[in-house]
């Protein structure tokens, strides 16, 4: 058999698909475990073939190949006696639990079992109610098993005033989840402040930007204005200049048109007298 040494629940084994290794056929799926509960071990199991036949097998532990998260291969030679069920099988699950002392403590609900040898090596318990389901699962040895009756297991005190746990209830499971909940908006409280305190040094910067573009564009201006009013200066003053001259030349040229004038007239009056 080629099976991991890892305990594995008994319950996962039910409806498990069933192989035949060698012609590779579905034989059917888990109904049944055998076990043995003076032995806390399974001797075997029942399997059904489809979901309206009542078609049933059964195999030993040892016909087992191997065991997978999907299946079980099983070693089926054509000629192989089919093996009855033994008759001091029986199954423990959803019995109460009693402790030696008279106190009930809650219900059997599964088994840990080695599927190397098929060997229990743990029993899976539950208290009673909602309280079984909020506290989890506890476990016992099977070597703290006292006595076994036909609707009870009672077990030793002292297995139980100390229980070991299996699995978290939907109490620590919701601690769990409020705990991470809390830490998650936490974190995001954390990221929200550091994109507030981000989107605010951006802001600061865009405003630093705009005042420091507004002022270069002001001095610029500013530049360009005085650039604008010196060049109007030098056009107007050199359009005063050649205003002047033109002035000038002008006054220059009426002065000898009169002079002219004047000669003209006394030449005239000389001509006149002879």
């Amino acid at each position: 058999m080629t099976i991991e040494q890892q305990a594995i629940r008994g319950n996962q084994l039910i409806n498990r698909l069933v192989i035949d290794r060698h012609t590779a056929e579905e034989i059917g799926r888990v109904e049944q475990l055998w076990l043995d509960p003076q032995a806390h071990r399974i001797l075997g199991f029942t399997c059904k073939s489809g979901i309206f036949s009542n078609k049933k097998r059964a195999f030993t532990w040892a016909d087992i190949y191997s065991i997978g998260t999907d299946s079980i291969v099983i070693n089926n030679p054509p000629a192989a006696e089919e093996p009855e069920k033994p008759p001091q099988v029986t199954s423990l699950i959803n019995r109460e639990v009693f402790t030696d002392t008279g106190n009930k403590v809650g219900k059997l609900v599964d088994f840990l079992l080695l599927p190397q040898t098929g060997i229990v090596v743990n029993y899976l318990y539950s208290s009673n109610g909602w309280r079984g389901v909020l506290d989890g699962i506890y476990m016992f040895a099977p070597a703290d098993i006292t006595s076994i009756g036909s609707k009870r297991v009672m077990v030793a005190d002292a297995a139980i005033q100390v229980p070991q746990k299996y699995s978290e209830g939907i109490t620590q499971i919701l601690k769990e989840d409020y705990y991470k909940t809390k830490h998650d908006l936490e974190k995001l409280k954390r990221n929200a402040q550091t994109l507030a305190e981000q989107a605010r040094e951006k802001v600061q910067d865009l405003r630093e930007q705009a005042q420091e573009r507004a002022q270069t564009l002001a001095e610029q201006a500013r530049e360009k204005y005085k650039n604008v009013r010196e060049q109007a200066q030098e056009r107007a003053q050199t359009l005063a200049e050649q205003a002047r001259e033109w002035v000038q030349i002008f006054a220059e040229q009426a002065k000898e048109k009169v002079q002219e004038v004047r000669k003209a007239k006394e030449k005239n009056a000389e001509a006149e007298e002879n």
